[in-house]
């Protein structure tokens, strides 16, 4: 039992005390620093629970009340210190765990190995914006460095009202593209080329399982997440109706250290609430949802496991049971290195945006396909799903041309 004991202890970050067993105690007891006396030394208090996770609740509750001690309590800390200790006591309270979980991983990978190491007062703009900089120009994704900088105004923000610091070293900090980044986002043809689709339909129709899942999508405009966790009472098979209003996440799970342990697969509402939205179906698209529900059937009576009840899964596994976004998509990449369209980078969100790319096409209104695809702003469904193929350029020189020699 000792030695299991063991086995869980485990360090925390410079600062932030540890988590230990106390066998001749037969109690869980941390450390923490609370801050430095006139004289430069820690004051540290130890606290002890029953079990660890009671440990972590007491120090994550001390380490909050630390915060809210003003300047005095925390000038001798280091941003990442300090920032890691918000991050745990305020923003894991507000926001998703994946948030959380994205918020820790970006302060571990992009934050504290640059300027973890100095005192809040000695972080300016200056040397915020070269962070920044850093990251646009070593390739790191634009979304990326925003998330960076929003993460770090944030907390100086809090910071600021903490009266941690004066004034915030972010708030004039910009995040632009590079050339690089307009180049790849001008060269990134998202949707499955037009000319590509054809021997992409025949692929998947050869297929039991692809053909009604990318039918859905490239039919419905369902993201990957939505279509896995869509139940047949959500197909409305007299008025040809698909009601959208879950998807699938993974939550991770956390060690009292905040260290990602697992990750489960589970059932939630959708991305935003613009997400939550009814789309017709197309008579292709029912037919072979309902030749997939025969399917179904026939494997229900094999195995005598419900497939098609109104709260059963469409694509549930053969046990009946939810599939997961990583699974699925290993699967789908096998099936298309198989058939040689892996050159063309088919992925689950390419269907979605040929769904967008042919209303584009067929000239419908943007503000439609917005609420098709469950955007919440139709800016999105414009820059980011309007896919612009080369031959686009051909067909608008011959319109042009035609109505020239009219």
């Amino acid at each position: 039992m000792a030695n299991a004991k063991k086995k869980n202890t485990a360090r925390r970050g410079n600062n932030e005390g540890c988590i230990y067993y106390r066998e001749n105690e037969k109690r869980w007891a941390a450390s923490v620093t609370l801050g430095y006396d006139d004289d430069g030394k820690r004051i540290r208090k130890v606290i002890y629970g029953k079990t660890r996770s009671e440990v972590a609740v007491k120090m994550t509750t001390l380490l909050g009340t630390k915060l809210k001690g003003g300047h005095a309590s925390v000038k001798n800390d280091t941003l990442q210190v300090l920032m890691h200790q918000w991050i745990i006591t305020f923003k894991r309270a507000e926001v998703s765990p994946r948030t959380f979980e994205r918020i820790l991983s970006n302060a571990k990978n992009h934050i504290y190995p640059e300027i973890g190491n100095m005192k809040l007062d000695e972080i300016t703009d200056t040397i915020i914006q070269s962070l920044l900089n850093r990251m646009l120009f070593a390739g790191y994704a634009l979304a990326t460095v925003r998330k960076v900088k929003f993460t770090l105004n944030q907390f100086f923000a809090y910071a600021k009202k903490s009266k941690f610091v004066d004034s915030n070293p972010v708030a004039e900090c910009k995040v632009k593209s590079t050339k690089e980044h307009k180049e790849k986002k001008d060269d990134d043809y998202k949707a499955i080329p037009i000319d590509v689709r054809k021997q992409f339909f025949e692929v998947i129709s050869n297929h039991p399982f692809f053909e009604p899942l990318c039918m859905v999508q490239l039919f419905g405009g369902m993201r990957i997440g939505e279509v896995l966790a869509i139940k047949w009472k959500d197909f409305d098979f007299v008025n040809d109706v698909i009601v959208i209003d879950n998807a699938i996440t993974q939550i991770p799970e956390f060690d009292a250290d905040f260290n990602v342990i697992g990750r489960k697969t589970v059932i939630s509402d959708t991305k935003t609430c613009a997400s939550v939205r009814e789309v017709p179906m197309p008579a292709m698209l029912k037919k072979s949802l309902l030749r997939w529900k025969e399917n179904r059937e026939k494997r229900q009576a094999l195995t005598g496991i419900s497939f098609t009840a109104p709260d059963d899964l469409v694509f549930s596994n053969d046990d009946g049971e939810l599939r997961t976004y990583y699974g699925t998509r290993s699967m789908f990449k096998r099936l298309m290195k198989k058939t040689g369209l892996d050159k063309y980078n088919i992925h689950f969100h390419s269907i979605r945006h040929t769904y967008s790319s042919m209303l584009f096409e067929a000239q419908e209104n943007p503000k439609v396909i917005q609420q098709l695809l469950g955007h919440k702003d139709v800016t999105t469904t414009i820059k980011t799903y309007n896919s612009v193929d080369r031959s686009y350029f051909k067909q608008a020189t011959d319109k042009l041309e035609d109505k020239f020699k009219k």
